[in-house]
């Protein structure tokens, strides 16, 4: 990135830039309108108001693009100066307001700008939530927080479907593929206001994109798998969230950790409801020790300990979102246990004393015969055992070939 030390040198560089109607002219524009460029502290650019074309020693060629350009200092200013993120957030629809109507809906036959569109929608994004918090923290505040959410989904939706429709037959030149890095904004910003549901057209979109899928950054399709697999979790489709997630996982660059130790945050949990357990060394290489003492509890089917485990990493748990989820890794650690008492007593009829017995051991006093048969029902409606209960002879009469089933292919069929 050439580096510039005045307003003229910043318009110049943009300028000479918007001339050469390539991709890769495209993505050094966007860092220059990016909020998190170097160019975002530089003093000189943060200007209120720049004023109109014909007021200024400088212009860009691209009456849009120096549009948008002028639009971007009055973000910068409201964010370094004035610290005002709601204007700013309205400032930056705006901008994309602009985009779709005057370069995505006008400019035919080229898609060399949509770097510039990515960025300005990751901005957006990043505005509406710290708008959010402005709201948020005001107890005067008569907003609804998620209203800037909302704002900013309603125009990268509108500009979505201005790609969508786009006739050109030469993906090189079409707007289509930018679908998928939209579907990505669209899906971080409905995490936020947990409305997944509005993803289901996105989604079917994307199965549906045919060759157009290998047009898509791979950028893009490992963050669509990682948040792909991040809802079939919530929606409890393992098999998907496994697929998704283990993609995201082996197409993200060995270079980029901490990407990696997010995938594996969602990614670890699936593979332990499907009986696959992480190993430590794999834990400890992507700083996850706090997965630690879950995993050697379900594996040795120690409920105590698996309580122990969630309460001393349950802040970690609950921002990650997979807290929830853990605490249903009790119904696997029971199963781990019923097996090994069923391994112990070597019969196909268990008495449910022996596992009143086996939870005692491992530190579980507050369970009652009624509740016991409660849970081994359960077990058995959700096939993780494969046999039935006879209340009258206090009994878990088990089959004699593979009683306990392996939680991969439970969850497969």
């Amino acid at each position: 990135m050439a580096s510039f030390h005045s307003i003229d040198d910043y318009f110049s560089n943009i300028d000479n830039l918007s001339a050469q109607y390539n991709w890769k002219a495209g993505e050094k524009i966007a860092k220059l309108i990016s909020l998190v460029d170097q160019h975002a502290e530089a003093a000189f650019l943060h200007i209120e108001a720049y004023g109109s074309r014909s007021k200024r020693c400088r212009v860009t060629e691209d009456e849009i693009i120096d549009e948008i350009v002028c639009l971007h200092l009055h973000v910068l200013y409201n964010v370094q100066v004035a610290q005002d993120f709601i204007t700013a957030q309205g400032t930056q629809i705006q901008i994309l307001q602009l985009f779709n109507k005057e370069i995505l809906q006008k400019r035919r036959g080229e898609n060399w700008f949509l770097p510039i569109f990515y960025r300005l929608c990751t901005d957006l994004r990043w505005l509406s939530k710290e708008a959010e918090s402005c709201v948020s923290g005001d107890d005067e505040g008569d907003s609804s927080p998620n209203s800037f959410y909302e704002s900013a989904a309603k125009v990268i939706t509108e500009s979505y479907r201005t790609c969508v429709v786009d006739s050109a037959a030469d993906t090189g030149t079409s707007k289509k593929v930018a679908m998928l890095n939209m579907t990505n904004q669209l899906f971080q910003i409905y995490f936020q206001i947990n409305k997944l549901n509005l993803l289901k057209p996105l989604i079917r979109a994307i199965d549906n994109s045919g060759t157009l899928y290998n047009e898509f950054l791979m950028a893009d399709k490992v963050a669509y798998n990682y948040f792909l697999g991040r809802k079939a979790m919530f929606d409890a489709d393992l098999n998907l969230a496994e697929k998704s997630l283990l993609y995201a996982f082996r197409n993200c660059p060995a270079e980029s950790m901490s990407n990696k130790r997010k995938i594996l945050i969602y990614l670890i949990p699936v593979k332990m409801f499907l009986g696959h357990m992480p190993t430590f060394a794999l834990l400890h290489e992507y700083r996850l020790d706090e997965f630690q003492e879950v995993v050697a509890a379900v594996k040795e089917g120690n409920l105590a300990q698996l309580d122990a485990a969630l309460a001393n990493n349950e802040a970690f748990f609950i921002k990650s979102g997979i807290f929830l989820m853990l605490e249903k890794l009790r119904m696997i650690t029971f199963r781990t246990l019923f097996k090994k008492v069923s391994t112990i007593v070597g019969t196909a009829q268990i008495p449910l004393d022996a596992f009143q017995t086996a939870l005692r051991v491992v530190g579980v006093t507050d369970v009652d015969t009624d509740e016991l048969e409660c849970i081994i029902a359960n077990l058995i409606a959700s096939k993780k055992i494969k046999g039935y209960l006879s209340h009258g002879h206090g009994k878990l009469v088990i089959a004699k070939t593979n009683a306990f089933p392996t939680l991969s292919g439970i969850s497969a069929t």
